[in-house]
Formats: structure tokens, C-alpha cells, sequence
């Protein structure tokens, strides 16, 4: 389980499952909401997801892959939390940057890395992480309740 939240602290969410997927994004989305040249996030199930505090905005947009992307934010600071991609109703990515402590961003070394057409010429491929041109994933049982 672990708990994350929004720069300001309005919001503050849990998750009482461990991550299913780490993984890297370079797409041009990822870059532009981010402010950075990627995004490092951890794949969970949506199953024990609780809001603890505040009350999410949404953003829904459709991403190169052709899915709507809708991130979760806070409306006071912006800090987005989570995205859920239209492909699962099962999964989110989270932010690993929002987690709390410094554990998950410790262990959160991504196994993937999406879109790395995209990555700068100055950023190396993280060794032994899988690299794909664009937004493939490795196909993935979400378990249906923690």
C-alpha cells in the first residue's frame, strides 16, 4: 500500500496494491503535462484506489495511440496524481513523483520504456528495460479486487 499526493496537500490518495507495471513514457503528452522530458509511473490496479482527501479534476484527451487519456489533478496547485487510459477500466498509471517517501521512487526503476523515438538524444535507455517506439506494453493481468 502506499499513499500520494498533490504539491499544495488538498488531495491525498492510497493504493492498496503494489504496482503491476514500472514504466517510463516519452510521448509528446507525457512531455507537454509534465513540464520534463518524460513521465516515470507506476501501473496499478484501480481496485483499491480510495480518495483520502480532496476532490480530483479531470482532463480527458485523446493521446497518439487513439485512446482518451483522462488525468486526475489537483485544481489548486495542478499536480496530477493519476491518468486511466480508455484501453482499461482496470488500471491506472501514478505519478511516481507524488508518492510519499522515497521507497517507490527507490524500487520504481522502470521495466518499460514507451515512445523512446521520442527520448532526447542525451538520455540513455535504462538497461534491462524493455524499449518500445511507441506505446506498446507487455500484456498484463490487473487483479480484479485487493
Amino acid at each position: 500500500m502506499f499513499e500520494s499526493s498533490c504539491l499544495c496537500g488538498a488531495n491525498r490518495i492510497s493504493f492498496e496494491a503494489d504496482s503491476i507495471l514500472k514504466m517510463r513514457c516519452h510521448c509528446i503528452d507525457c512531455r507537454k503535462f509534465s513540464g520534463s522530458t518524460n513521465t516515470n509511473n507506476l501501473l496499478v490496479p484501480v481496485a483499491g484506489l480510495k480518495v483520502l482527501k480532496g476532490q480530483l479534476k479531470t482532463y480527458t484527451k485523446t493521446v497518439e495511440s487513439g485512446n482518451d487519456m483522462t488525468s486526475y489533478f489537483c485544481d489548486q496547485c495542478g499536480s496530477t496524481l493519476y491518468r486511466q487510459s480508455s484501453m482499461s477500466d482496470k488500471a491506472v498509471a501514478v505519478m511516481i513523483g507524488g508518492i510519499d517517501g522515497l521507497e517507490a521512487i527507490e524500487n520504481g526503476r522502470p521495466e518499460h520504456e514507451l515512445f523512446v523515438r521520442n527520448r532526447p538524444s542525451w538520455m540513455k535507455a535504462i538497461e534491462g528495460s524493455s524499449q518500445e517506439e511507441g506505446h506498446g506494453l507487455p500484456k498484463v493481468k490487473v487483479p480484479e479486487a485487493v
